[in-house]
């Protein structure tokens, strides 16, 4: 069950402003080099008056820092010069994250905000891997952050296909279960014997462990003040650190795109979502910097429980306006080699690859993202306000990237 904002703190960023909830914070980060953490990183360190920025490292903060300069290479200097990150050489893999007993003193004694974006996204894994990466990890931070004694906010990034076994239709910021089983009782099978019945229904084994660490945690540790994060596909961002930013694969429907441009003169077979005869359901995609900027004013009005984060908050296309996005932003030359796509209604006939990859673009979920409608009054570096030619300019610019690209690549061949 989503738990309510706690409304005197949102009147006070409604007010006074985000940063003074900032000033007193000092934040523990996981998965600083993935497309969400790095923009976190970013905004804690250059757009916010934090104090202090635990950054968990897995081998040497060199490694770290040279993939930063590689997604954010005008702005990694700056982050550094900021004085305010402090490396922790860990493991999300092992107890207490592997952290030596010196470093895990100073964040149970000064980290009052802790940020968990770390994660895996493998579609294709076995479900005990994709727990092992995506939920037993969470649930350890959890576990530690429990005894951290000025801990103020506790964000845990999920999805909003965290709930990928429902019919088309709302999803609510709530939790949904898939059975009456016990939780516990399904990861104790899942551990014994590798699998479980109700994979098959999610959209994968990554949305399969995000539900069922949400479950888990909730009921293992009651009292955490835990803010669950549920994004829908991440665009590149529209404004920070910059314009189309994001690591190299981290926005599927780049990837889409891609393998779209090189399916050039192929025929592909869809299936169209339920009540559909084309593409004309909403494809739930929302910026990056979006999604770090509501996860953060969320965290100065103390937000806790259950918040979806998606195209309902920006600007909303569907699968046939991406789908001519594509086209329309290619030369002219190579727009009639694209593939013909047929979208079928009879879910019998087997459909493309590409279809079968990006299975939730025929879906007609509706991500109910209610709990953000007052941050679009905000202003300043965290905003959320966007309208449909900010839409156009960044669909303009990443499908021009992605074309780019693939001639260099085709070029090599």
């Amino acid at each position: 069950m989503a738990l309510p904002v706690a409304s005197s703190y949102e009147d006070e960023v409604r007010k006074k402003g985000y940063s003074i909830a900032f000033e007193a914070h000092t934040v523990f980060l996981t998965g600083s080099t993935g497309s969400l953490g790095g923009c976190l990183l970013y905004k804690l360190a250059l757009q916010l008056p934090t104090r202090k920025i635990f950054v968990l490292v897995r081998r040497s903060s060199e490694q770290v820092v040279k993939k930063w300069m590689k997604t954010m290479p005008n702005h990694t200097q700056a982050i550094l010069a900021s004085k305010k990150i402090h490396f922790v050489i860990g493991d999300i893999t092992k107890h207490d994250f592997g952290i030596n007993p010196a470093s895990l003193k100073q964040l149970r004694e000064q980290v009052t905000l802790v940020i968990h974006t770390a994660a895996k996204i493998s579609l294709d894994a076995e479900i005990i891997e994709a727990l092992e990466n995506n939920c037993f990890p969470s649930l350890e931070l959890a576990k530690m952050a429990s005894s951290f004694r000025r801990l103020k906010v506790f964000v845990q990034l999920s999805t909003a296909y965290a709930n990928s076994f429902m019919p088309d239709g709302h999803i609510g910021e709530r939790l949904y279960d898939i059975s009456d089983a016990d939780h516990e009782d399904e990861i104790a099978s899942i551990q014994l014997s590798g699998g479980s019945p109700h994979t098959p229904r999610f959209s994968s084994s990554y949305t399969h462990s995000k539900h069922l660490m949400e479950h888990l945690m909730l009921k293992r540790f009651p009292t955490l003040p835990v803010l669950f994060i549920r994004p829908t596909i991440f665009a590149p961002a529209l404004r920070h650190p910059y314009p189309t930013y994001g690591p190299h694969g981290s926005h599927p429907l780049n990837k889409f795109a891609d393998l779209l441009i090189s399916d050039r003169g192929g025929k592909q077979i869809w299936h169209a979502a339920d009540g559909y005869e084309t593409g004309a359901n909403i494809l739930d995609e929302v910026p990056v910097d979006f999604v770090a900027n509501a996860c953060l004013l969320h965290v100065a009005a103390r937000t806790r429980g259950i918040v979806q984060i998606g195209s309902e908050l920006y600007v909303q296309r569907t699968f046939d306006d991406f789908l001519e996005i594509v086209r329309t932003h290619v030369p002219p030359d190579l727009r009639d080699q694209l593939p013909t796509i047929t979208f079928v209604q009879d879910k019998s006939i087997p459909q493309s690859f590409l279809a079968e990859l990006v299975k939730v673009a025929s879906r007609n979920w509706i991500f109910d993202c209610g709990r953000s409608y007052w941050l679009k009054e905000i202003g300043g570096p965290l905003s959320i306000q966007a309208c449909e030619h900010d839409a156009d300019r960044l669909n303009t610019a990443r499908i021009r990237g992605v074309y780019m690209k693939n001639l260099k690549r085709m070029a090599k061949l």
